[in-house]
Parts: C-alpha cells; sequence; structure tokens
C-alpha cells in the first residue's frame, strides 16, 4: 500500500490531539482544551471506542462483572441494538425478550426515547422495530453456542451479519464489545481486522490518495487495515500501549479523520456541533 504521507500526519496528529483533548477533560481542565476549531467545535468519537460516553456506561452499569460468554453475546446485542442508555437501565440485562419488549414498548407508549440516535437501527424490514429487536435478541441467544463456536473477530462477525435486522456495521459493534469484554482475548486478528463502514472507507481512500468516494470492498479494507495497523501503531505507539488500541479503533479513527477532512475542506457540514471554547474568561485588566 502507498499511503499519502501528509494525510498519515493529519491522521496521527488527529489522534493524538484527540486524546490529548480526553485527558485534559477527564483531568477537570478549563476549556478550552485545544486550539484546533475543529476538534474544539465539533462532537468527535475517542480514540479508543471504549472511552466513549455511552460504552463506559455499558461496562460501567449493563455489563457488571459478568463473565459468561453466552451472557457477554446477549448483553452485547442489547448494549448495541438499543445504545440508549436510560432504555437500558429498565432493563435486566438477561431478562426474556418477551418482557424486555414490554418494557421497550412501555418506554415507547410514554414517548421516551427507545432507541440511540447516534447511528441507525433499522431492525427488520415491515415490522415494528421494538418487536423486531427483541427478536433479534432472542435469534442470537438461541444460536450462541453456534456464534461463540467461531475463533476469530471476522468469524465471529459474519456469523452475526447471516441475521435478518443485522448489518455490517452493528454486527462490528457487537463483536468491537465482545473483544473489549474478554471473550475474543484469544481471536488471532483482533489487532489486525475490523469491519468496513462508509466513514471508514472514505479514510482509508483519502489517506490513500484516491478518490474519497472510490469503491472500496470489504476483502480490500481488510487487507489495507492490515498494512496500515503497525504504520499507525508505530507513530503513535505509547498512545497505543496506553490506551490499549485495537484494528477496531483504528477503523474508527478511519471514520473521525474522514469527517475531519471533510469539515476542513469543506466539503460539507457536521450536524454535531459542540461547545468546546466554554464561557469566555474574565479579564483581569
Amino acid at each position: 500500500m502507498t499511503i499519502n504521507p501528509a494525510e498519515l500526519d493529519i491522521l496521527v496528529s488527529w489522534m493524538l490531539e484527540r486524546d490529548r483533548i480526553r485527558a485534559a477533560k477527564e483531568a477537570g481542565q478549563p476549556k478550552p482544551w485545544t486550539d484546533d476549531p475543529l476538534l474544539r467545535d465539533y462532537r468527535w468519537c475517542n480514540v479508543r471506542r471504549m472511552d466513549d460516553r455511552v460504552s463506559r456506561w455499558l461496562f460501567e452499569h449493563w455489563y457488571g462483572d459478568r463473565d459468561d460468554p453466552d451472557e457477554q453475546l446477549i448483553a452485547a446485542a442489547w448494549a448495541r441494538l438499543i445504545n440508549w442508555p436510560e432504555a437500558l437501565a429498565e432493563m435486566d440485562t438477561w431478562r426474556h425478550p418477551i418482557e424486555a419488549r414490554r418494557i421497550l414498548e412501555a418506554r415507547a407508549g410514554r414517548k421516551e426515547k427507545v432507541f440511540t440516535g447516534a447511528y441507525v437501527i433499522p431492525g427488520a424490514i415491515g415490522q415494528n422495530k421494538v418487536k423486531s429487536i427483541c427478536a433479534l435478541v432472542q435469534a442470537i441467544g438461541d444460536s450462541s453456542e453456534r456464534i461463540l463456536a467461531n475463533r476469530t473477530a471476522r468469524d465471529t462477525w459474519t456469523a452475526l451479519i447471516a441475521f435478518n435486522g443485522l448489518g455490517p456495521f452493528l454486527a462490528g459493534q457487537i463483536v468491537a464489545d465482545l473483544a473489549a469484554l474478554g471473550v475474543g482475548d484469544e481471536w488471532p486478528d483482533k489487532h489486525t481486522w475490523a469491519p468496513i463502514g462508509p466513514g471508514s472507507a472514505r479514510g482509508m481512500n483519502r489517506l490513500l490518495g484516491r478518490a474519497k468516494d472510490q469503491r472500496l470492498r470489504q476483502p480490500e479494507f481488510e487487507a489495507l487495515l492490515r498494512e496500515l495497523v503497525p504504520v499507525v501503531r508505530a507513530r503513535v505507539e505509547t498512545l497505543w500501549v496506553d490506551r490499549g488500541l485495537i484494528a477496531m479503533d483504528v477503523q474508527n479513527c478511519l471514520c473521525e479523520y474522514d469527517k475531519y477532512r471533510r469539515l476542513d475542506l469543506g466539503e460539507g457540514k457536521v450536524r454535531a456541533r459542540y461547545d468546546g471554547a466554554g464561557a469566555p474568561q474574565p479579564s483581569l485588566l
């Protein structure tokens, strides 16, 4: 693979600065946490996916100390197919889907939010979303032994995308959680494989100096990612080790880097603004 050095510099700079912002925020430092106006004024995922707000909530309040892989798979399916803490907080992780459906339908009936707005959760076409998601989780739970028999991240993802209503992105979210929960500790491709997404495809194309919308299929993305991961790791080694990054994080960063370049090049707007400047500080004069 031939990487555009200038684009690689931008990706690496974004990763380092974004994580520096995370650290400053967590340390309680006052805004602004960066001089970069794009990183200051827009919302961004973290470099390490598990540092994002909802992911942290899931690992602190939803997954608990469960160490049974079957339970972790079912919990991860619920987590990413709903991805809304307030809705999940009403449910017991291991409830039967019929009871979960009752709880979620009650929320919907009260006009309370059930599903995340961060990404699209389609459900089965032509079916009520709550009903179809509950049926999907039940189907995954019924097939947990077969799914967990897979010994790589890719094969686990492939088994999940076979379910109606579970596309490549959502299946990838579940696989990433399983990797963080320990199910994937022995997956040999944990540090080299991730599923493609529209943003990460554009990011990879930009990095290679291609037209951003050039068609990129999963097999080619996988091959390119295997080459890219060690290059990125060598440039951010301390961050990589300190945050325990994996290939899924690089895939996520490619998506955010694409968003950064879109804003920087004036190619479009991003709706998620952020008050990163904070209130003006009083003058000492």
